[in-house]
């Protein structure tokens, strides 16, 4: 998953000028952005003063100032990185690199269409790049064009049948059609071809559920957890030339990344405050806060995050869900829903917005409400299972049990045996059995259920579970 990331301009004293960096290919040349490195090790400077300095006395050469965006992408400067490349493209048309380059700076900056534009443009300069291919296959996903996204994808299979990133790609593509058995064979094929592929084991894992395959998925879920984080090496040549470039310890946000993805939040929010400490406009650090705002206690922080955020890009959707939901957790609703109604006008098809808004709207006592967001959110996604849960507990606590067990009875085929939700939605589904008359089932769930919290809890949820088999009679 990528991290967009952008340069702090107040911090850094940098001087864009704005039109400049909207500029198509086709309007006036970008002018060398100037920015004072303040702030960073002075290993880093040096190497910022380095590149601005040669781009300054070669302002006709090209590779001069695709060199200076190297460098500044090198240190998560996108922002000025992306006008340097612009300019370099100007100076120096037919270089592959630079179009790359920006395609890979404006998907950190969440500017997707732009990078495909990017991108496709460099494919037209070299179009048996293998990297490039497969960007251009991950933003048209990204971006929810899943046809022309699997056209990419089969594009460098005909030219590399045993592409693993190629066949892990047009899986997700046939799963996102719903074209499980499709999709299970890609998965199958990527597994085989690297055999340590935790992600391709885990959709592997998903297509077989989705077709009914129980006893396969629960053996590729325990494959995923095995090889979990391990992927096939995936060699980038022109972006390895942009690392290569890195000074200092600007492999920070990557790391807190890869902690997130382990569970460990506080870690993962320590680094980032370590960022933002050094880089107080670091869209990927202040995105990444955000989001760990519903698992860490930021306090009020959470509203100077959000405001730099804004100040940078006000227009990304992901920004307002995640300051939703930290606002949520702090109990800030109105302010909340506003956040997430905003998230919603810049991307009506975010399904989590709907889902947090549905808890806001609970939280208003606007239950109606909460049930069409709900209903929105899975609609949009119905592998949201929070979604599928929230629903169903709430036809429940209104009492309308029968259009709640549906709803429950596939949320528990969706999830996988340690999904911290399957117990509670055992116990709802039991309890609405119970509630319909239906006791048998009701203590076939209910029975199920206590077994499992018994070993991992929580006792209230077991002491709830025990009062709901005592009203049941006795067999």
């Amino acid at each position: 998953m990528s991290n967009p990331l952008v340069c702090f301009a107040a911090a850094l004293g940098l001087s864009i000028c704005a039109t400049a960096f909207v500029a198509s290919c086709g309007g006036p040349i970008p002018a060398i952005p100037s920015v004072s490195a303040d702030g960073f090790q002075s290993e880093v400077r040096e190497a910022i003063a380095s590149a601005q300095s040669q781009a300054q006395a070669s302002p006709s050469d090209g590779q001069a100032s695709g060199h200076y965006g190297m460098v500044l992408q090198a240190h998560s400067l996108y922002q000025p990185a992306a006008i340097c490349y612009r300019r370099a493209i100007r100076l120096q048309p037919d270089e592959f690199a630079w179009r790359y380059d920006l395609a890979l700076t404006l998907q950190q900056l969440s500017m997707l269409d732009d990078a495909l534009d990017a991108i496709s443009a460099a494919l037209r300069i070299r179009s048996d790049y293998a990297p490039a291919i497969l960007k251009r296959g991950e933003l048209l996903f990204q971006l929810g064009n899943f046809r022309e996204s699997g056209r990419a994808y089969e594009d460098l299979l005909a030219r590399d049948q045993g592409s693993v990133a190629a066949l892990y790609g047009l899986a997700r593509v046939r799963y996102a059609q719903k074209d499980f058995a499709a999709s299970k064979d890609l998965y199958q094929r990527a597994c085989q071809a690297f055999s340590g592929f935790g992600a391709a084991y885990y959709g592997l894992a998903v297509a077989n559920r989705s077709l009914g395959l129980e006893a396969d998925a629960a053996k590729d879920f325990d494959l995923a957890k095995q090889y979990d984080g391990q992927a096939p090496p995936s060699p980038d040549p022109v972006l390895a030339d942009v690392f290569n470039l890195a000074k200092g310890s600007f492999n920070q946000v990557q790391q807190a990344s890869e902690l997130m993805a382990q569970g460990k939040n506080p870690e993962a929010a320590r680094l980032y405050l370590d960022v933002l400490s050094r880089d107080p406009d670091n869209l990927s650090a202040l995105i990444s806060v955000l989001y760990l705002a519903r698992f860490v206690d930021f306090g009020n922080q959470i509203d100077d995050f959000h405001s730099r955020a804004v100040r940078i890009n006000p227009n990304i959707a992901v920004v307002e869900n995640h300051y939703g939901a930290a606002l949520l957790r702090q109990g800030r609703v109105d302010v909340a829903t506003t956040a997430l109604q905003r998230a919603l006008e810049l991307n009506p098809g975010n399904a989590e917005a709907h889902l947090w808004l549905g808890q806001a709207r609970e939280m208003q006592h606007r239950n109606s409400e909460a049930l069409d967001q709900y209903a929105r959110a899975l609609s949009m996604q119905p592998s949201l299972y929070m979604a599928k849960f929230q629903l169903a507990r709430l036809l429940a606590d209104q009492g309308r049990n029968r259009e709640a067990i549906p709803y429950l009875r596939a949320l528990l085929q969706d999830l996988t045996p340690d999904d911290t939700l399957m117990s509670p939605a055992m116990v709802l589904l039991g309890e609405a059995y119970g509630d319909t008359g239906q006791r048998e089932e009701a203590r076939e769930y209910l029975e199920q259920a206590h077994a499992r919290v018994r070993k991992e809890g929580p006792p209230q949820l077991l002491a709830e579970i025990e009062d709901e088999l005592r009203k049941l009679p006795p067999r």
